[in-house]
């Protein structure tokens, strides 16, 4: 379906009003003068006839009338699932494992896991929240799996100066506000949420519960990365970033006062806690275990359920408009170089 609709062209409804008002002043005070005048004048009504078709014509091309399409996406789940990823420093420390024995920095089996979500989700819109010294919501609401994709090849930790430790419910608020939006856009939705983190507490604050996400979440996991033994943490810098890891010989954190390394390990007791706040499972990834083995968990109706999701495209339609005006302006043009060569 479509229908007409305005976008004033210059972003705002004040400035176009008063745009318009000036053109019909001009063009009121002009036709003015020429009547009181229009015995002395070589203007004639069609003249002015043509000068008013400009102006109104103007006045509509600075409305932008719009048309507005609206479709819909057919076969989408009608599941909404959210990813909170921890990225703080000790989520580099390679001791993680992901279905191998190979050991990974936990970061990195993190993305592994939304990976394997993701593909048990076909046709779900996916969102990420990434937290560290702060919390953001790193990738919007998308069924563009492309998107998800690419949210991955740039998700990293934070630099070691920017970290200022970590606060396992710095989430919470940016969670509760996406899930209301989705929630309140489309309240027959499911979400689903899944938090992937060491569980490792060290801000020396007391952290907020995730029971407040319970009135928007249907189902969800806590994925823990890492290993109980723990790891030595090593010292990310921007450059790091930039130009990706793997130097010959690493610099490690030591800790505070000491030269004794730093040891970051996985908690599970922490990331249960979560789960048990938001009504969640638990799952450690290690050497057998992957997202993958979710699959039971997740139930089947949340991927058979389907909906039209509604989409609007506004279309500014103002070539047709530019084109009268154009024609108006060259006969305006014509019939003034006529006059000027009658009265030569």
């Amino acid at each position: 379906m479509s229908g007409l609709a305005f976008t004033p062209l210059l972003h705002s409804w004040l400035l176009t009003i008063l745009l318009d008002a000036l053109i019909l002043v001009c063009c009121g005070a002009g036709f003015w003068m020429f009547w009181r005048h229009r015995n002395s004048s070589d203007a004639t009504h069609l003249d002015w006839l043509r000068r008013w078709l400009i102006a109104i014509f103007a006045i509509l091309l600075t409305l932008g009338p719009t048309i507005v399409a609206s479709s819909s996406s057919n076969a989408i789940s009608d599941t909404d699932v959210f990813f909170a990823v921890d990225v703080t420093g000790s989520m580099a420390v390679d001791d993680a494992h992901y279905g191998s024995d190979t050991a990974i920095p936990r970061i990195d089996a993190a993305k592994d896991a939304v990976e394997n979500l993701v593909s048990m989700y076909p046709g779900a819109a996916f969102a990420g929240v990434t937290f560290g010294a702060s919390a953001s919501l790193a990738l919007p609401p998308t069924t563009d799996v492309g998107a998800v994709q690419n949210w991955l090849k740039v998700l990293a930790v934070e630099p070691t100066d920017a970290s200022n430790g970590t606060q396992l419910s710095e989430p919470v608020d940016t969670l509760l506000l996406a899930m209301q939006s989705v929630h309140k856009q489309y309240p027959r939705n499911i979400i689903v949420l899944y938090y992937i983190s060491d569980g490792e507490q060290t801000r020396d604050v007391e952290a907020s519960s995730f029971s407040p996400l319970r009135q928007f979440v249907d189902a969800g996991a806590v994925l823990g990365v890492g290993s109980v033994q723990g790891g030595k943490v090593p010292f990310i810098s921007p450059q790091d970033l930039t130009n990706g890891q793997g130097e010959a010989s690493p610099r490690y954190l030591d800790e505070p006062g000491t030269s004794t390394p730093a040891i970051s390990k996985l908690d599970p007791e922490n990331l249960k806690e979560i789960a048990d706040q938001f009504s969640g499972t638990y799952l450690q990834m290690d050497q057998t275990t992957t997202a993958a083995s979710l699959s039971a968990y997740v139930s089947h109706s949340y991927l058979v359920q389907e909906t039209d999701r509604k989409h609007s495209m506004r279309n500014i339609q103002v070539w047709p408009l530019a084109i009268v005006i154009a024609a108006l302006l060259l006969w305006e043009c014509g019939s003034d170089i006529f006059k000027q060569r009658k009265y030569q």
